[in-house]
């Protein structure tokens, strides 16, 4: 692992809600939430799964996901949570690592409940120096 934990991530790809960013020294694949809200659930299935579609192009166990959701508008209604549900685990399976960077504890309560439904390992955090060391790790 390089020295260098001062990301420098290309952006890939892009929509109104998400950017994907990879930082191919340090093995990154940044996902990027805007403060744009959705309009409906039929625009966050759409968008999202855009996204999701973009990411099944990656070589996924070679880089670690950094979720960051600190821009995004905070929901947590049903059919919201229903929706985001049916991408989640395609979104993050196969990579060497998740890690979530949240703004607030509201944020951070619910990507550890997600965590838990999915069964997928991560780790949630504010703070982006210690997520960029787990997230590099071998």
């Amino acid at each position: 692992m390089s020295d260098r934990l001062v990301p420098a991530p290309k952006l890939v790809w892009q929509n109104d809600y998400y950017a994907v960013l990879v930082d191919a020294q340090l093995g990154i694949v940044w996902n990027v939430r805007s403060s744009k809200p959705f309009a409906s659930l039929d625009e966050l299935d759409t968008r999202m799964g855009a996204v999701v579609d973009y990411m099944d192009g990656l070589d996924r166990p070679r880089y670690s996901l950094l979720l960051d959701i600190r821009a995004g508008p905070g929901r947590n209604d049903p059919e919201f949570e229903a929706a985001i549900a049916r991408l989640r685990l395609r979104w993050f399976q196969g990579f060497r690592r998740i890690g979530v960077l949240v703004q607030t504890v509201v944020g951070a309560m619910q990507a550890q409940r997600y965590a838990r439904q999915d069964g997928i390992r991560r780790m949630i955090t504010s703070d982006e120096a210690a997520l960029l060391r787990y997230l590099t790790q071998p």
